[in-house]
């Protein structure tokens, strides 16, 4: 299934390719043919579909906000350690703070 844009204002696609059987593949193009569908509005329709149908268990909705925190966690860590390499973060274990400079030991020649 893949659709290219048709005109400036569309916005872009991605291309998803699924691999079927050839009998699975000659009854999609039957049921498609009986609906004024194209195939790629029918798979996205049915991905659509099962996406909701995923998204309203508990479970995986759970597991997403564990997901959620733990990058925005893993996020709020990485900007902490920009800002104490710029000098712009907080005060570090170490003592270091916004004047502090960014090496604890001068470097040697």
């Amino acid at each position: 299934m893949s659709e290219q844009p048709t005109g400036s204002s569309e916005e872009k696609k991605s291309t998803v390719a699924i691999r079927v059987s050839p009998a699975f593949k000659q009854q999609l193009d039957s049921v498609v043919a009986l609906t004024n569908m194209t195939l790629n509005n029918a798979g996205v329709e049915a991905l659509e579909d099962w996406v909701a149908k995923i998204l309203s268990d508990p479970k995986v909705r759970e597991k997403a906000m564990e997901n959620l925190q733990a990058e925005e966690q893993a996020l709020n860590e990485r900007r902490q350690a920009l800002q104490n390499m710029l000098g712009g973060g907080e005060a570090t274990a170490e003592g270091q703070g916004k004047d502090a400079s960014p090496r604890s030991t001068p470097r040697k020649k």
